[in-house]
């Protein structure tokens, strides 16, 4: 793919799909009260956080795709990494919560890495882009 920013439309597709199955797996809990989706997330309600979470990296991911696209903006291939990875980190820490409760309270230190990664990466991915638009509405 010649621009980078491609790669926005790709991850947020893939959040998507994430959040999907999710939803089944939260309609498979709820509605149909399946024992065993209830024993693999004795946390529906971190599940939710999950679903939704996924579902508003999609969302900010075809927005910043479609933004650098409107303002013929090509961003650094650092910028859309951070981004897309973080979009996809951020909101497992609330699945990994879903599955296992008592990881908020004793967090092993990997998993705690990866969910503040997770945090820098979302953070230095979106603000990076919110520059970069800001500059060009700036400068238009």
């Amino acid at each position: 793919m010649s621009n980078p920013a491609a790669f926005l439309v790709l991850t947020g597709s893939l959040c998507i799909l994430i959040s999907l199955v999710q939803a089944w797996c939260l309609s498979g809990m709820l509605i149909l009260e399946n024992p065993g989706l209830k024993k693999l997330f004795p946390s529906y309600q971190n599940l939710l956080k999950s679903h939704i979470d996924y579902i508003l990296m999609s969302l900010l991911l075809f927005a910043f795709y479609l933004l650098y696209a409107h303002f013929d903006i090509t961003p650094h291939g650092a910028l859309v990494i951070a981004t897309c990875m973080g979009s996809l980190i951020n909101p497992f820490g609330f699945l990994l919560l879903a599955m296992k409760p008592d990881l908020a309270q004793n967090m092993p230190k990997p998993i705690g890495a990866l969910v503040i990664g997770g945090f820098i990466l979302t953070t230095t991915g979106y603000a990076g882009g919110a520059l970069l638009v800001a500059k060009a509405v700036l400068s238009a």
